[in-house]
Formats: structure tokens, C-alpha cells, sequence
């Protein structure tokens, strides 16, 4: 039952923790739009707010921006109520505590330290769709969306190579499976075991990697606990595979139901750095969980002290009133501008990255394999991050693998 100061007009009987076909994902949430400028959703976030409590949903960019904004009525810190029970650094926090973490992460994911992967992401890259081109299919979001991203971070972060077929396992298990699932839980109980002696060790022997470059940081001249170093990396982790798996996986959906998408990009009519950017904005993907720290008026809706609220950066990036034509991929679209990577204080650390790996992913892909389609039908999930839970792709091998590489 939704509390006493929600209106029975603005409750709606949806849930956020979504399972079923991707042609559905984000219709259904955009029927949500007519429906009211805030409502009130029954079944908001189970794995956060809990299977019995409902939280709050604004339909209109405006609103969402605002509230991305308004840290002090909108707080983050919410570690305690997530069913792993990690208070994650720093998007578990708020301004000024939350400002102190991003001052010490925010250079080690600057668009120059990114520069500086570009050869070795590209390679891994490469490698993959080389491997994949001449077999004529694959399930993109199994073999190519976890396969890249995970190769890339955990290399990056100092986790064994020779391992990283695990590390894809782990990754999918938690991308996949539903809050309360054993199998989630027993991916999240080896992900603890894996970054905790991962911080033992650098803590003992620093190397050149990143989280070496963590774990001598300094927070107003004290070193980092193994605490706050765990929170981080866990942080790390699932947003650094997570984001760009689900992002990769819309964008391939919508190409390979598009020719003349494909074609621009192969021919380079649109750049691929450009192609990322509509693609993000037509595809954002997460949906951010906030509770209220004081009663207030907003969106013309009484918010109470407690209340769950769900900031939706789809919503925010498909909102008519700031685009034309907002549920189209248009790729000449003018303005850059979108919600995929959030906004205010908590804007995503890892977005230089995430666009890197997005952009490499289009220009390497398509020097291959650049006509193909879907093979089947794709499934979603949604919660907190939406995303692809299958993608299955097929083409003509060789013949387009010769035509992309020449």
C-alpha cells in the first residue's frame, strides 16, 4: 500500500525490476509519460527500496534535472538499504563527502589517462571481432558486450588476465540474474573474495596499474581504509562492466535493424564519436535510486522525509519537450546533449572511458563486419541499469568480413 500522502490517482501498479522481450523495455515506460508530470510506482526498485515499498517517478526532464541537482533533498546515501549492503564510494554519498572522493578519482579517469588505453582498448577490441567474423553469428551481448568491457577493466584494474573468463562469468551472473537470485549472491560473494585480496595485495606491493593508483591516495593527508578501498572497487567493478555492456548492446540492437545507420557509419557520413552520443541519448539506461531527506513540495506532488524516489535517465533523454522525434535514433542530431551518464555532483566517473570503448567498438566492428542483423529475438531486464540480456546477430562471413577490412 502506497503511504497515506500519496494521491490514489498517482499510484501505479509498475515495476522497474523488468524481465522480458527488449521491444518492450522502453515503450512501457514511456506510456508512463501521459500519465501524470510524478506518480507513484508500486513496485519501484525491489533490490533498493524493497519488494513491499513504491517510490516516487518523474516523467519530464525538467524535473529530473532539478533533482539531479538538489543533492540535499534528493540524498544518494543509500548503501544500507541495497541488497549487497555495500555503501559503494563515492555514489553512495553525499556533497561534501561525496566532493572530497571525486577530487581523488576524478584524474585517474580524465579524458588524457583514457588517451592513453586507446591503443590497447582498440587491440582487444579488434581481437574479438576478428575471432567472431568468420563464423557468421554470434549472441553479441555474451561473446563481444561483457567479453570487451570485462577484458578491458579488469586489466586495468590489476586483476589477472589468465582469469578473465571468470571475471565474464562473475559479470554475467550479476548482469542477469534477478535481486535474490543464488546465483547473483554467490557472484557477489566471489566478487568480494577477488577485490579484497586484490586490495591486500596492493596494499603490501603497489604495481602500475589502477588500483595501485588507489590505494596510495590520500584523504585529507590519511591514507585510505581497506574499507573505503573495498567500496570503491566494488563501485569500480560493477559500474565500470555494467554501463558499457548495456550500452553496447542497445546500440547494436538498433543497427542491426537499421541499413542505413550501418551504412553511415561504415562509410563515415557520421563519425562514430558522433553515432555514440544519439545512441546513448535513445538508449539511456539508469534508472537512479534517491530518498528524501525533508518534506517538500515538488513536482507538484507533497514528497514526505524517507519516500524512495526514481530519477529515470531514460525519461529524462527521450522527453519531448527537448527533443524532436525523441523516441527516433537520428545520428545527424544536432545537440550533444543527454542524460546517459547523469548530471550535477554525480555525472558518471568512467563516461570518458565508457565513450572511448563505445566509439572503438563501432569503428572496429564495422571495418569487419559491417552488414548484419538479428537472428532471433532479443530479452531486457531493467532495474536500476536496463540492459540486453541476449542479442543474437548473424551475417554473411567472409564475404562481409573481406568487403569491412578492405
Amino acid at each position: 500500500m502506497p503511504p497515506a500522502h500519496v494521491p490514489a490517482e498517482l499510484v501505479r501498479d509498475f515495476s522497474l525490476d523488468f524481465r522480458g522481450p527488449l521491444d518492450d523495455l522502453f515503450t512501457r515506460m514511456d506510456r508512463l509519460r501521459g500519465e501524470g508530470r510524478a506518480l507513484w510506482l508500486e513496485t519501484g526498485l525491489p533490490g533498493i527500496f524493497g519488494k513491499d515499498h513504491g517510490a516516487w517517478f518523474f516523467t519530464q526532464a525538467e524535473d529530473i534535472r532539478a533533482a539531479l541537482q538538489e543533492p540535499d533533498l534528493f540524498s544518494s546515501r543509500l548503501g544500507e538499504l541495497t541488497d549487497n549492503g555495500v555503501a559503494m564510494i563515492p555514489i553512495f554519498l553525499d556533497p561534501p563527502d561525496h566532493t572530497a572522493y571525486r577530487k581523488l578519482l576524478n584524474p585517474l579517469f580524465s579524458p588524457g589517462v583514457v588517451a592513453t588505453m586507446e591503443e590497447g582498448i582498440r587491440a582487444r577490441i579488434g581481437g574479438i571481432v576478428d575471432a567472431l567474423a568468420g563464423r557468421g553469428s554470434c549472441d553479441f551481448v555474451a561473446e563481444v558486450a561483457i567479453q570487451f568491457p570485462t577484458q578491458v577493466f579488469t586489466s586495468w584494474m590489476g586483476l589477472p588476465e589468465d582469469e578473465t573468463e571468470k571475471f565474464v562469468a562473475l559479470v554475467s551472473a550479476l548482469l542477469h540474474s534477478s535481486d535474490g537470485d543464488p546465483a547473483r549472491m554467490a557472484a557477489i560473494g566471489d566478487v568480494f573474495t577477488v577485490l579484497n585480496q586484490l586490495i591486500a595485495d596492493r596494499m603490501s606491493a603497489p604495481g602500475d596499474d589502477l588500483m595501485s593508483q588507489i590505494v596510495v591516495l590520500r584523504l585529507d593527508g590519511r591514507p585510505l581504509s581497506h574499507d573505503e578501498l573495498f567500496r570503491i572497487a566494488f563501485l569500480l567493478f560493477l559500474a565500470g562492466l555494467d554501463t558499457v555492456a548495456a550500452a553496447l548492446s542497445f546500440s547494436f540492437w538498433h543497427l542491426a535493424q537499421t541499413p542505413g545507420d550501418r551504412k553511415a557509419i561504415v562509410a563515415g557520413d557520421v563519425p562514430a564519436a558522433k553515432a555514440v552520443e544519439e545512441l546513448l541519448r535513445r538508449h539511456s539506461f539508469v534508472n537512479l535510486p534517491r530518498v528524501v531527506t525533508r518534506d517538500a513540495e515538488f513536482a507538484g506532488v507533497q514528497l514526505k522525509e524517507g519516500d524512495g524516489v526514481v530519477l529515470s535517465l531514460p525519461m529524462a533523454s527521450r522527453d519531448p519537450h527537448d527533443y524532436a522525434d525523441p523516441t527516433e535514433v537520428q545520428l545527424q542530431r544536432g545537440t550533444k546533449r543527454h542524460y546517459a551518464f547523469g548530471l550535477g555532483p554525480h555525472l558518471c566517473l568512467g563516461n570518458h572511458l565508457a565513450r572511448v570503448e563505445m566509439r572503438l567498438a563501432l569503428e572496429e566492428w564495422h571495418a569487419r563486419i559491417p552488414d548484419y542483423e538479428l537472428d532471433g529475438d532479443p530479452g531486457a531486464y531493467a532495474g536500476v541499469v536496463m540492459g540486453v540480456t541476449s542479442l543474437p546477430l548473424r551475417w554473411t562471413p567472409g564475404d562481409t568480413a573481406e568487403r569491412g577490412l578492405t
